[in-house]
C-alpha cells in the first residue's frame, strides 16, 4: 500500500514543491527564471533582485541571490549552486555555463569601505565585477572576492579564497588561492 501511495502521489508532490519554489522566486526577482530550474528546496532572494538564468539550471536548499545598487547576476545554462551558497552584487556576478559550485559557497562583488576616521559599517561599499567562465567548478566553502575573474575550465579548491584572477585551466587552491597546477588534457 505504502509502495502505491508512494509511486501515484510523490512524483505529483515533487512537481508542486518545485512549482512552488520556481513562483516564489520569480515573484522575488526582476530577470528571468526558466520553468527549466530544478529546486532542491527553498531559495531565497532579496525582493527586486535583478537575476537572469540560463535553461536547466540547479539550485541547492538555502541558496541566497541578493543585488544592491545597480548589481546584477546572470548564471549560464546547467549551472549548478548547491546547499547554502550565496551570491551577492552591488556591480555585476556572471557565471558561465556548465559551472559546479559546491556547497556554502559565497561570492560577492563587494565589500565594506574601511578608511580610518569613520567607522566601517557607515562607509559605502567598493564594488568590482566577478566573472566566472564555463566549466569552472568551485569547491566548497570557497571565497571568491571583487573583482576577480576566474578562466573557462578552472578548478577552484575547498575552502579557498580568491582574491585575483585565475587563468583558464588552472587549479588554485590555498587562502589567499594559488596556482596549483594546469588542467591537462585526459
Amino acid at each position: 500500500m505504502l509502495a502505491f501511495f508512494l509511486a501515484t502521489f510523490a512524483p505529483a508532490s515533487k512537481r508542486a514543491a518545485r512549482f512552488f519554489y520556481l513562483a516564489k522566486i520569480r515573484a522575488a526577482v526582476q530577470g528571468a527564471v526558466p520553468v527549466t530550474t530544478q529546486f532542491d528546496g527553498a531559495v531565497r532572494a532579496q525582493s527586486g533582485c535583478r537575476l537572469k538564468m540560463g535553461a536547466h539550471c540547479r539550485l541547492g536548499c538555502s541558496v541566497f541571490f541578493e543585488t544592491a545598487q545597480n548589481g546584477s547576476i546572470t548564471l549560464g545554462s546547467h549551472v549548478r549552486i548547491n546547499t547554502g551558497c550565496v551570491i551577492v552584487s552591488y556591480t555585476e556576478v556572471t557565471i558561465g555555463d556548465d559551472c559546479l559550485i559546491g556547497e556554502y559557497v559565497s561570492i560577492r562583488d563587494a565589500d565594506h569601505g574601511h578608511y580610518a576616521g569613520d567607522l566601517i559599517r557607515k562607509q559605502d561599499h567598493v564594488s568590482k565585477p566577478i566573472n566566472i567562465g564555463s566549466d569552472v567548478w568551485i569547491g566548497r566553502g570557497a571565497v571568491i572576492l571583487k573583482g576577480v575573474s576566474i578562466g573557462s575550465g578552472s578548478i577552484v579548491a575547498a575552502n579557498s579564497v580568491v582574491t585575483c584572477d585565475v587563468p583558464a585551466l588552472t587549479v588554485v587552491a590555498g587562502i589567499p588561492a594559488n596556482v596549483i597546477k594546469k588542467r591537462e588534457p585526459s
